[in-house]
This record gives structure tokens, sequence and C-alpha cells, in this order.
């Protein structure tokens, strides 16, 4: 059971951590796209050379997963947590 909650909890912070990085990372990379670029549409980075947009669509797909392993990991807190109590129960 230990081990069960401490994995749910790891997952959980985790979640919450990607979030919260994946959604300055989304705004950071945005003003690099601003004010690296010469046009909006141009992708390419004059600093770096790197595809500020695929750098943006990897973290909205980042910030997605970990919403929605999140809500997830909330609907299912009691079957995830309690399972274990469940099976001792049966077995004695």
């Amino acid at each position: 059971m230990i081990k069960r909650k401490f994995v749910y909890f790891l997952l959980v912070t985790i979640s919450v951590l990607g979030i919260l990085i994946s959604h300055y990372g989304i705004i950071n990379t945005m003003v690099s796209l601003k004010y690296e670029t010469e046009n909006i549409q141009d992708c390419i980075s004059n600093v770096n050379g790197e595809n500020l947009c695929i750098t943006i669509r990897n973290l909205k797909i980042i910030f997605v997963f970990s919403v929605l392993l999140l809500a997830a990991l909330i609907y299912f807190r009691k079957k995830i947590l309690n399972q274990k109590k469940e099976t001792e129960l049966r077995f004695k």
C-alpha cells in the first residue's frame, strides 16, 4: 500500500510540475518567437536556429497530457489507493 501511495503522489507531483513548466515554457517560447524572428510567421530563431513552432507544439502536447493525467488520477483516486485493501479482504 505504501508503494502504491508513493507512486500515486509521485505521478500527481510530476503532472502538476508538467503543467506549470510547460505553461511557462509556452509563454517563454512565444516571447522568443516575437523577438528572435523577422515575422511572426517565421518559426526559425535568428539567434540559435531552433524551430520555435515545433517547441510550442511539443509543450502544448505535454500540457494537455499532464492535465489529462492529473484529471484521471484525481477521478480514480479511491480505486487506485484502496485496491490493495479490497484484495486483502478477499483472501482473509
